[in-house]
């Protein structure tokens, strides 16, 4: 509140605010919000953007109903408010509504907002600093005499961005802001949902995450806070630290979505933070502890097909490839930094968005179209599956990684970024990074991996196998 004692003016009944371009604070009762939408507005005559508006309306002891229009970042003080509040507006002006004839309030750049409270549950004394006491006592005696259901509205706890808590995905309830740490398990471009953010057009950006294992809640990305997708689709996997969420419900599905506000900030957490440490014993127990880790020597013996995890050392990663006379690449221990660089490109290729099925060019350098997805015809391109050789106790095998999965190996930075620039002012590319990643996954012969493998034995009938496959599920740095 300490902001509002240097805005402390006289307060003025809304009968007169009825000046234009003269600024006003009002004391009033809220008697309905309304839903943000936005509007476009032209900015210059030959180009036009679209603005959050919301409008809530009010009443004060004048016995004046009167409608709000809360423009730009006040629009969001209207998922603040609820029937009953009794809120303190500065510097309001006052605005006619030509086509209907209407008389309205709007917010300026420098409007102020605070909540008192509800009606019902305010407790005078401790706003006397900022508001008159004697216009306040008026407004309580007033509405409680013509609006007494306000009244019976529950008591609820006015929420202020300084007291804000971490909750739970199960705990969540419609119209709260939140912080919450969370693991991101899949970000999605909408490409049909496109919105207008500062004059451009935006498109809207979904995270599917979690707490417990498969129990995922989506979050929408808004505004600013799609400007995080670069980041949060590098370090996707990770735990995140997430503040000042807005919770909504879907109209769709009824179920709780997690969406930015202007308020919202990120942070990536490393595995030694102690907000890490606390989410994973808490929601994410070690995949450790729930599948014993098998020894390489021992599942060889018993050569039995199903799920295992292994810890292991990578000795060489080998790619087939078509370009030039090269059939196959594998990189080792000894294989150089500048080396790897180099190939990075080969270990690359350009493939169907949808299905991944590598695409060929014609004469004309036009991709060929992908005929089990038509009409989808988006390219992308991927990292190539790789054969990887695991070693265990002097044990070893070949396990088969599936693109998806090289991706997630090298930090889940996507092929399509490899010429990228990592910062705008530096000449690092990520393909520099991933090289790097690469060159330490097999050079350091001390480190370790935990990975979760399926294992399929084809045997004769004196059980010697005529067959072993593995093929990776997941991967993990043994931390």
């Amino acid at each position: 509140m300490t902001q509002f004692k240097k805005l402390q003016k006289k307060l003025s009944l809304l009968k007169n605010c009825c000046c234009k371009n003269q600024k006003y604070n009002v004391l009033v009762t809220v008697l309905h919000p309304c839903h943000i939408k936005e509007i476009q507005v032209k900015t210059r005559p030959t180009s036009a953007c679209k603005v959050p508006v919301a409008t809530i309306v009010v009443i004060d002891q004048s016995e004046v109903e009167r409608k709000v229009v809360l423009w730009r970042g006040a629009a969001f003080w209207s998922l603040t408010v609820f029937p009953g509040d009794v809120v303190l507006l500065t510097d309001v002006i006052m605005y006619e509504n030509l086509w209907c004839g209407e008389i309205m309030l709007q917010s300026t750049f420098t409007s102020q907002l605070l909540n008192l409270g509800n009606c019902s549950a305010l407790n005078p004394k401790e706003f006397y600093p900022v508001v008159d006491g004697g216009a306040l006592h008026d407004l309580l005696a007033y509405v409680s005499s013509e609006f007494p259901h306000f009244g019976d509205i529950p008591p609820r706890q006015v929420q202020r961005l300084d007291g804000v808590q971490y909750m739970q995905l199960d705990q969540l309830q419609p119209n709260i802001l939140v912080h919450s740490v969370l693991k991101i398990v899949d970000i999605t471009i909408l490409t049909e949902s496109v919105y207008s953010y500062r004059g451009g057009n935006q498109r809207k950006i979904i995270i599917t995450v979690e707490q417990n294992r498969d129990q995922h809640c989506k979050m929408v990305l808004w505004g600013a806070g799609a400007a995080w997708y670069p980041q949060l689709q590098r370090k996707k996997d990770h735990l995140w630290d997430f503040k000042y969420l807005l919770v909504q419900q879907s109209s769709v599905s009824g179920d709780f979505e997690l969406h930015t506000t202007p308020w919202s900030s990120c942070e990536c957490l490393f595995d030694d933070d102690k907000r890490a440490v606390e989410f994973n014993e808490k929601f994410q127990k070690s995949e450790t502890s729930l599948m014993q880790v098998t020894k390489l020597s021992r599942h060889l013996e018993e050569k039995c097909s199903g799920v295992i995890q292994l810890r292991a050392h990578i000795l060489k990663l080998k790619f087939t490839i078509s370009v030039g006379h090269y059939k196959q690449l594998v990189f080792r221990a000894d294989t150089s930094l500048e080396y790897l660089l180099a190939s990075l490109p080969m270990i690359t290729y350009s493939g169907c968005a949808k299905c991944g099925l590598e695409l060929q060019t014609d004469e004309n350098m036009i991709y060929n179209q992908c005929i089990r997805c038509l009409p989808f015809n988006k390219v992308k391109t991927f990292y190539r599956p790789a054969l990887m050789t695991v070693e265990d106790g002097g044990y070893e095998i070949h396990v088969h990684v599936v693109s998806e999965l090289m991706e997630k190996i090298f930090l889940n930075i996507p092929a399509d970024w490899l010429n990228k620039v990592v910062v705008p002012s530096s000449d690092i590319t990520y393909s520099t990074i991933v090289a790097d990643l690469c060159h330490l996954l097999l050079a350091d012969t001390e480190a370790s991996y935990l990975l979760q493998i399926r294992s399929h034995f084809v045997l004769d009938e004196n059980s010697y196998p005529l067959q072993k496959d593995f093929h990776l599920l997941n991967f993990h740095p043994d931390l």
